[in-house]
Formats: C-alpha cells, structure tokens, sequence
C-alpha cells in the first residue's frame, strides 16, 4: 500500500542480468517508480534502525525489484525532513521488509 504523498523517482538497478561475476557500473537498467517519505523517529527511539550514514528513509511498493548498491534519482523539488531533493542521486544502502497480516506489503529503503 503506497501512502498519498508519493514522489516520482527513478530507481536504477544495477548487475540484475548474470552476464559477468563483478560489478559493472555501465550494466544498469532504469525503472520508474513511487516513493514516500517514511518517518522513522519512534523506530529510531527504540534501536531498530540504527544506521549512522542514513540520509533518509524511503517506503517503496512490494513489486519493486531494489537492492543494495542501487541508486534513486529524483527530477525537480522534493522536500524532506533532513535534506531537499533536487537533482539529487541517493544510493541504497539497507532493504528492510514492512509485514501486515503476514504478508509483505511494503518495503522500507535506507539512503545515503
């Protein structure tokens, strides 16, 4: 479930085709996709992310293929609490799973 203040963003996923064993930053393939700002405070208070190198905090639908080591592009204004997003790449560094009634319904993205 996509929450109402989502952001167009550009998800490039990098090394999804096992072509070669190393990474290869040319090998890449950009998607389109919805993100929401997600306030991590109460989580933070009680020592579940505890991620010093965060910059933000990012809710993605469940069917978005993003891992560690890819990259969110965003085009024009966005505002978030901690940094303002224009024209700005952020790399991903953590994927968690958001489960409600046993079934994944969101992903949480951890950027830098």
């Amino acid at each position: 479930m996509i929450l109402v203040n989502s952001q167009l963003a550009t998800l490039r996923q990098f090394n999804r085709t096992d072509d070669n064993q190393y990474f290869d930053d040319q090998n890449y393939k950009d998607i389109s996709i919805k993100v929401v700002p997600y306030d991590v405070d109460d989580l933070i208070k009680f020592g579940i992310y505890t991620i010093p190198e965060a910059k933000g905090f990012f809710m993605v639908n469940r069917n978005v293929d993003v891992r560690k080591g890819d990259q969110i592009i965003f085009k024009g204004k966005f505002l978030n609490k901690n940094i303002e997003l224009v024209d700005k790449k952020l790399t991903v560094i953590e994927v968690k799973d958001s489960w409600i009634f046993n079934r994944l319904e969101n992903q949480i993205v951890i950027v830098k």
